[in-house]
């Protein structure tokens, strides 16, 4: 028998309320769960701090927010006991969830696969037997791809587990290598050590990365990146670079995610920058170096034309997590990986400076379109200026840093005007306390949109001679 037009209507009408309150419910179930696995009673080569690294993480977890899967870390993992983990974990989740997997203890690379090595290790005599008796850390990958969440998965598992080989080929490779990211998946993969690196067990209660890591949470609202970034800085630091954290991803938001809720932008280390959506991982890994021909985090700054007598100025976050010792010369202080703007200027012209005002000693770093280094130190009574070399074409890239590693990255002020007659020693390039104070003048069209943080560049014109209203 035909159904009548408004039984139809009454019933598309149940179906899309139905279906507006799946997805709703489902919206509203988006948590953050975390898996936390230590293992440290191997038959073959035991280890120290496995286990407190695991009961101190899933504390910290569950402090910011997490809820831990099993109610608590997952210790002494047989093979088949992690299996049945992990799959339960992952079948718990659901898309938009954030997903935390944390391994510490052994894991090899094998023929280019890694593996987390259970306790019920007896079986692995040769390298060869690892991929018969230890859990392929890819699987753990397809696994969180499937669900739709979004997967941060942490190995402290890059120390030395020597097996002899009995082929001719070094088929087991030293620590952990990169991993290749299912297509479409976001994962975040946080190794404590780069390929080719292992990791310290530590002499205290926490091995080395963990010890960072627990620290680096104390401000969880930072982005994940912005974590990382501290945790490889203070690890990097504390080894003298024979062990460097390392950081891997494929992420198809926009945003990098936070451990905690928090915009973040009041709480972070350098400018937080979007990350372009990636089918593979990136390769991305703090302490990669500074970025010669990065692009600008802040836009460009055209120096072409007349200088306002006001000058110009841009506001900022300086500082950042690398080392500028690592370009050489008299280049000192920590500065973000990429530059902070792009100066366009006319070969000839008139002298132009630039100082950087903070509360904090800042540095200026200068690179030249010819690759030339410009490198000034301030104090925090004298700030730091330099003029801007005007002898050659194309873009000069800037950098604005702090004197020290700081908690967060401070605000500063950077300001561009005609050079003030430089004496022999370099003295006096701008003469800060003759420019007026300026007023915004609005956002500049050539601002980063790639940038999250918005800062507006400024043109100062002079001030009128008209009464204000």
């Amino acid at each position: 028998m035909a159904s009548s037009p408004g039984l139809r209507t009454f019933a598309l009408f149940v179906f899309f309320t139905a279906l507006v309150t799946v997805c709703a419910a489902t919206a509203l179930k988006a948590e953050r769960v975390a898996l936390v696995i230590g293992n440290s009673e191997y038959n073959t080569n035991p280890l120290v701090n496995p286990i407190n690294d695991a009961i101190d993480m899933a504390t910290r977890l569950s402090e910011i927010g997490f809820r831990v899967h099993g109610d608590g870390p997952q210790l002494q993992q047989s093979l088949r006991e992690m299996q049945v983990s992990i799959r339960d974990f992952t079948r718990s989740l659901n898309p938009g969830d954030m997903a935390v997997f944390y391994f510490a203890g052994h894991g090899v690379e094998y023929k280019g696969t890694n593996y987390l090595i259970p306790v019920d290790d007896e079986e692995i005599a040769f390298a060869e037997d690892i991929p018969d008796w230890s859990y392929p850390a890819p699987r753990l990958l397809e696994r969180l791809a499937a669900t739709g969440a979004t997967g941060i998965i942490i190995l402290d598992a890059c120390r030395n587990n020597p097996l002899p080989e009995r082929g001719r080929d070094r088929d087991m490779g030293t620590g952990l290598t990169a991993m290749e990211t299912p297509a479409g998946a976001s994962a975040f993969i946080m190794y404590a050590a780069a390929p080719g690196q292992t990791s310290s067990d530590g002499d205290g209660r926490n091995g080395l990365f963990t010890e960072a890591l627990l620290e680096a949470l104390e401000r969880p609202t930072r982005r994940v990146d912005d974590i990382m970034y501290q945790v490889s800085f203070a690890v990097r630091n504390a080894t003298d670079g024979r062990q460097v954290p390392w950081l891997e991803f494929a992420f198809a938001g926009e945003i990098p995610p936070h451990f905690q809720n928090g915009d973040g932008r009041e709480d972070s280390n350098e400018v937080p920058v979007q990350v372009a959506a990636a089918p593979q991982s990136s390769g991305g890994k703090p302490g990669r170096g500074i970025v010669e021909d990065g692009r600008a985090l802040y836009g460009v700054v055209d120096l072409t034309g007349a200088m306002p007598e006001a000058g110009l100025t841009v506001d900022l976050l300086a500082g950042g997590y690398e080392d500028a010792t690592q370009l050489g010369g008299a280049c000192v202080g920590f500065v973000a990986s990429n530059p902070d703007l792009m100066l366009t200027v006319d070969i000839g012209a008139n002298p132009l400076g630039v100082a950087a005002i903070s509360d904090e000693p800042t540095v200026l770093i200068l690179r030249t379109a010819s690759g030339v280094w410009h490198c000034v130190t301030g104090s925090a009574d004298a700030p730091p200026q330099m003029e801007i070399p005007l002898e050659e074409d194309g873009p000069q890239r800037l950098w604005v840093g702090t004197v020290v590693e700081t908690a967060r990255a401070p605000d500063a002020t950077l300001v561009f005007a005609a050079r003030d007659g430089a004496d022999a020693e370099g003295d006096g390039i701008i003469n800060l306390g003759d420019l007026p104070n300026p007023e915004p003048a609005g956002e500049s069209d050539s601002a980063n949109p790639d940038t999250s943080l918005e800062r507006s560049l400024i043109a100062n014109e002079a001030p009128d001679d008209e009464d204000e209203n």
